[in-house]
């Protein structure tokens, strides 16, 4: 994992981020009998914070939820969503934190503002977006009492690298009924660094072959991957024409959970746009062994107690044995 402490901004990525649609050549046939993705061809485009025809939602009833801003003094500009899942340890996009400085980061957190300690991004760094997840560990003394947290999905097991559990889910878990909640605008907006976001959520389907389905089918000449991917609704659906496709939430961080459970799937990562009408956003799942071993890296930060910290020295705590 790479850990980010104090102005130090680690900015490997960021370039590799285009605004394409995520697809695979039609000649390289199917993914469905490999056990990793062939990536080598993937382009995907930032999230752009908008929400269509959800619905307002109140902090009051998701106490986990927060919001990135880069001031250490105002609420704005607001960056991404996160979601507390430990005690002063939040979730969220990595490739949100990229462009952040950690001593100009903020929470807001149960109407309190949280300064940012550091920042842990993913042990195994690619140009893919679909384990983006980052880590934001703060400080703790602005929080007295129970921290409210949102608990991990762990109810499955990841046993590969081509997703091919999450197409079993179903199978291995049972039903699961799904939200996206996150902090977002209006459409068509001209953004501003003073723009006001509002906490809104969106009932949304999950499955495997979303976005291999609606991408190939909206977008000239590529495929969608079989990867993790919401929508507001199947495509079935979507062939035919039912309005509620016509809802959306794609914002960066936003957080894809299990209503029935209550428990955290994961946080949206990647998507892209289609002028006629609204596509599927892909999320990262946090059940992977890379995951687990940057949580244990921030869980070392938040449990640290030395009095002198130099560059370095949280990247020395997370790499000692």
């Amino acid at each position: 994992m790479y850990v980010l402490v104090l102005s130090c901004v680690y900015v490997g990525l960021v370039g590799a981020y285009h605004r394409m649609a995520p697809h695979y050549s039609r000649n390289k046939g199917s993914l469905r009998n490999v056990r990793t993705l062939n990536l080598t061809e993937t382009f995907f485009s930032s999230l752009q914070n908008y929400a269509v025809n959800a619905k307002p939602a109140n902090e009051t009833t998701y106490p986990w939820i927060a919001r990135v801003v880069h001031s250490t003094t105002r609420d704005v500009p607001h960056v991404c969503t996160a979601s507390c899942i430990d005690a002063a340890i939040f979730i969220t996009a990595a490739r949100c934190l990229f462009v952040l400085k950690v001593n100009y980061t903020t929470i807001i957190y149960r109407s309190k503002r949280l300064r940012a300690l550091a920042f842990v991004l993913p042990s195994e760094p690619s140009k893919q977006a679909f384990d983006d997840i980052g880590l934001i560990v703060v400080k703790r003394k602005n929080v007295i009492g129970t921290w409210s947290v949102i608990e991990l999905f762990t109810n499955v097991n990841r046993t590969d690298d081509a997703f091919t559990w999450f197409g079993n889910l179903d199978y291995l878990f049972g039903s699961v009924n799904t939200k996206v909640l996150g902090y977002s605008t209006k459409k068509n907006l001209i953004l501003t660094p003073e723009q006001h976001y509002n906490l809104t959520e969106l009932g949304v389907v999950i499955g495997l072959d979303i976005c291999a389905s609606v991408l190939s089918n909206s977008v000239n000449g590529s495929m969608g991957y079989t990867v993790p991917c919401y929508h507001s609704c199947t495509f079935g659906q979507m062939l035919r024409n039912n309005a509620i496709c016509d809802s959306y939430h794609g914002v960066e961080g936003g957080a894809i959970f299990d209503t029935i459970t209550n428990k955290l799937m994961g946080v949206a990562t990647w998507g892209t746009y289609y002028p006629q009408h609204e596509l599927p956003v892909g999320f990262a799942f946090a059940n992977s062994d890379h995951f687990y071993k940057d949580f244990s890296c921030a869980k070392r930060i938040r449990n640290d107690n030395g009095l002198l910290v130099t560059k370095g020295y949280y990247q020395s705590i997370c790499e000692a044995k």
